[in-house]
């Protein structure tokens, strides 16, 4: 008889639910960011996607801002809200001022193209079948979001995602047999991996259409990810798991409230680890695919 779900894959997907992590409000509320700025961005809990906003470096005495994920992950309700810590709404008391909110307007849309090679490590010829057969595809990505200012009212803006990556799979048959029996097993073992090759970003004026700024993530290979603009720098290290904080400096300008979002969601929802775990490939539409 045949037996599957035997299965290793470099892209898990996180199983810890959602939390709240609102963070007190600091002895000393700095002011809000204006000119030049250093931010660095830690997240609150390893079980929920809110973060705390630091000026210049970490430490109690530079508590600044709060980056809050509202609602589920692409309902027509999430939304990330950047907040200071004034908080005087009596009816919602851990809210405070919101500066600036990003929305996300739509899932991310992935295009899978197939590119297959059915070579094996086995032999073929009748009454025998390969024992490991490689697969690759060609996979891109779209999204979009929302961006503008709440708290001065006026500015919006509309950004475009793009991701390229490949996705390969080797299956490979082994049999195991019971001793005390003598039944025999047949074992699919799958070996998944997914890597993202290219992200870029593009800003639009939501108003007038015009395109504002374009860039693209560096740092794919490494284990700094750098994002470079007009208006921003930004860097993070680490892992899916254990990421190092964000760090983002102003430039120019551009309000530094909408430089910090926009490089917090380029380094987190449109980030390499972010994206292959919203990738499910489908290999089962690949011309050629075949377990057997």
């Amino acid at each position: 008889r045949a037996e599957r779900f035997v299965r290793t894959n470099t892209a898990m997907g996180c199983c810890f639910s959602l939390c709240e992590s609102t963070p007190d409000v600091p002895e000393n509320i700095i002011p809000d960011p204006v000119g030049p700025c250093h931010f660095v961005v830690e997240s609150c809990s390893m079980f929920n996607k809110d973060y705390e906003v630091y000026k210049d470096e970490k430490g109690k005495d530079n508590r600044w801002l709060f980056l809050n994920r509202e609602g589920k992950a692409w309902s027509d309700k999430s939304r990330i809200d950047l907040e200071n810590y004034v908080r005087e709404d009596e009816e919602n008391p851990k809210k405070g001022e919101v500066l600036w909110t990003a929305k996300y307007d739509e899932k991310p849309d992935f295009k899978q193209a197939y590119d297959s090679d059915s070579s094996s490590d086995g032999f073929s010829s009748d009454g025998f079948k390969p024992q490991r057969r490689y697969f690759k595809m060609r996979w891109k990505m779209e999204t979009k979001a929302t961006i503008k200012s709440v708290k001065f009212e006026g500015l919006k803006y509309k950004i475009k995602v793009k991701a390229k990556g490949i996705a390969t799979r080797v299956v490979r048959k082994s049999t195991i047999k019971n001793e005390e029996t003598g039944e025999v097993r047949e074992v699919t073992h799958y070996d998944d991996h997914e890597h993202v090759k290219k992200i870029s970003y593009k800003v639009k004026d939501a108003e007038t259409g015009d395109t504002v700024d374009k860039f693209k993530i560096k740092g794919l290979t490494k284990s700094e990810l750098k994002w470079k603009c007009d208006a921003f720098k930004a860097t993070k290290e680490g892992g899916f798991f254990f990421p190092g904080p964000t760090e983002v400096k102003t430039e120019g300008p551009v309000d530094p409230g909408f430089c910090l979002i926009m490089a917090h969601i380029c380094a987190t929802e449109f980030a390499p680890d972010e994206i292959k775990r919203d990738f499910k490939p489908k290999w089962w539409d690949v011309p050629g695919y075949t377990e057997d």
